[in-house]
């Protein structure tokens, strides 16, 4: 068999294969596991704990602002336990760490979003004193 006739077995091949490969790929996309799990959070019922809900009213964010604003974040699974009993808990980073304002700790409970506290990163609130409540 010489090379003419092992390219052209080849490209037989290859070509259906891409062509194969591109309708699937259309059709499903591909999304890691991270745009995956962000998907699911944002979905889920989103529920505040007490100082979240405080350091909302400090930044001047609604809960249904705070919710579409979901889409800029990341987790990070460094810093996340999503293996923690009873309930992992995802971190969420900002995706431009320039503009971020907050980070935030998610506990992910089967359809529950569960936030208790929100870490502030920037100083232009300087007269909230969420951190006192329990």
């Amino acid at each position: 068999m010489n090379f003419k006739q092992r390219l052209r077995l080849f490209l037989m091949g290859f070509i259906p294969g891409c062509i194969i490969l591109i309708f699937i790929v259309n059709k499903t996309g591909c999304t890691s596991p991270n745009e995956l799990k962000m998907l699911e959070l944002r979905h889920q019922q989103i529920k505040f704990g007490k100082k979240a809900t405080c350091k909302l009213k400090c930044l001047s964010i609604t809960e249904k602002l705070f919710s579409i604003k979901m889409i800029d974040f990341k987790v990070n699974y460094d810093l996340s336990d999503v293996h923690k009993k009873p309930f992992g808990f995802y971190y969420l980073q900002s995706i431009e760490n320039k503009d971020a304002r907050y980070e935030m700790v998610i506990e992910d409970r089967d359809t529950i979003s569960y936030i208790d506290d929100i870490k502030l990163l920037t100083n232009q609130v300087t007269d909230c004193r969420c951190d006192t409540l329990k």
